[in-house]
Parts: structure tokens; sequence; C-alpha cells
């Protein structure tokens, strides 16, 4: 859960510029695009179909560094990024098959392994994520019928709580838009969702009357935190969806590297083991 320092290729962009767009590629789940470093705001994504016109397709949000777009496209078009004034754009990439050509290798971010320590008598006790014996019947009801629901609308995804956190599994691109629509079917109901896509990236969210606590890790980026208020009139859903609204309910917070004040709290109050990964899943 300690945030890891930001890579350094997050300074090799000229300052106010969008991150450089690296690569474009297809993808099952739509257009996989990669920058250069996590973006420092929401990003329009524009496409030129085979050197036609360019037209806005999709926004990739602030902190991402690589995201699936459910964009259509085809190998040879060109795709940019750039501010959503439209004053500072990136350098125009080529789309390609990676089914057509040899994929290019990755550089997988380095992870320190801990070392499993035995448990003694005088070891620290560590809060633990509540089991299901400890969710009371009616919650975990709640959390099972809620589970039902999401994969009754989408056939593909896998949903099951995880003691009081409700994790959803599949091929999606935007985790984001697909916590918040659990949380938003569950109106009230569920306090935690984490959704989690099968390249790994994942947002959990946590649901406390009107506040909400975003968590968002992607691959070779470091957690990326969020703390909403939402008016009245507004669900997680409807903030997930637009980019301007979802800025304007941010509360103010000193980087998005660092978790806001309440965090922690706010996770331990929903059942959330702190000490763990935020998207451990046994199932």
């Amino acid at each position: 859960m300690v945030p890891a320092d930001v890579p350094p290729a997050a300074a090799e962009h000229e300052p106010g510029s969008p991150p450089a767009l690296l690569t474009a590629a297809l993808h099952p789940g739509g257009l996989h695009l990669r920058l250069a470093a996590p973006a420092v705001e929401d990003l329009l994504v524009a496409l030129s179909r085979g050197d036609g016109a360019w037209e806005d397709v999709d926004v990739l949000p602030a902190g991402s560094a690589e995201e699936v777009l459910e964009v259509p496209a085809s190998a040879g078009d060109r795709v940019r990024v750039g501010s959503e004034d439209g004053a500072r754009t990136s350098e125009p990439v080529r789309v390609v098959d990676p089914a057509a050509a040899p994929p290019q290798p990755e550089v997988a971010p380095e992870v320190a392994a801990v070392p499993e320590q035995p448990a003694t008598d005088d070891s620290p006790a560590q809060p633990e994520e509540a089991s299901e014996d400890e969710v009371p019947e009616e919650d975990r009801e709640a959390l099972w019928q809620l589970a039902n629901a999401l994969q009754e609308r989408h056939g593909d995804w896998d949903a099951h709580p995880e003691g009081r956190v409700l994790h959803v599994h599949g091929r999606f691109g935007n985790t984001f838009r697909v916590a918040a629509e659990g949380i938003s079917l569950a109106a009230g109901g569920a306090a935690a969702v984490c959704a989690i896509s099968s390249r790994g990236d994942y947002t959990l969210l946590v649901a406390s009357g009107r506040e909400l606590l975003r968590a968002e890790e992607r691959a070779g980026v470091p957690t990326q935190w969020r703390h909403y208020d939402l008016p009245a009139h507004l669900d997680a859903a409807a903030l997930a969806q637009n980019p301007d609204v979802e800025r304007r309910c941010r509360r103010p917070q000193r980087s998005p590297l660092v978790p806001p004040d309440g965090a922690l709290a706010l996770l331990r109050e929903a059942g959330i083991d702190v000490s763990a990964p935020l998207d451990r899943c046994s199932a």
C-alpha cells in the first residue's frame, strides 16, 4: 500500500505538454495506448482513420500511462493525445496490429519481493479483511444480489464478494467506470467495489454517504488516489462518465500519489485490510 516512487519517465517530456505517446496497438478490448509517463491531466484521444480528418474519440484519465479504450480502429490509423483545449498535442503514432508482427518487448516494473515472516507469539496483530462468517447475513446476501445483477448486465464479468468488498473481474479497459457502476447499482447497499481487469489494473471505490474514495493502479504506475464529494443529483456512475464533472467533484489534495486525509480510516470502516494489496482476491 506504500505508493511507489514516480517513474523516471514522468519527467522526460516538456513541462506543460502531454507525455509522448509511445505505442497504439489493436487489442481485443479496443485500442491499447501507452504513454512515456502518467498523464498529469485528462487527455483527449484523437484518431485519424487512413490519414483522414482528426476526430476526438475518448478521454485518457489523469494518472494513466497505459489504457485500453473501447475505440474501433485499424492498423495504419494515426492516434494522438492532447489537452482538452486542443492547444497542446503529442506527436501522432500509427496503430499497429500485434497479431501481424512480432510484439515489442516490454520491461516489467521491478517489484521488491517481501519474504513471508513466520508468525510468533510476539508478532504484532495485523488488521484483516472481514471473513465471510464475520459479515452479517443480510449484508452478504445484498452483495451476492449485486454480483448477480452485474453479471446479468455483463455476461463476461465475474463478480463475487470478498468479505465486505465486491470484486468484479473482466476484460474491460476502464476499471473506474466498472467500479462506479457497481457502487451506483447498489444504491447505498455496497460500501466498496473493486474492479480488476484481465491485465491486472484495478480501481477500488469506497462509498460513505455522498463521500467517495478512489484508489487506482495500472501497470508500471504508482497507486493514484482521489477523494470526491458527490452532489445529491449525481451518482458514482455519472461521475465516472464525465471527466469535467469528475474534476469538479474532487477534494483538494497534496498529491494523487499520497492517500488523502482520512483514507485509511475509511478503508478500515469498509472492512478492507490496509496491510495487504488493495486488489487482493482469493477467488
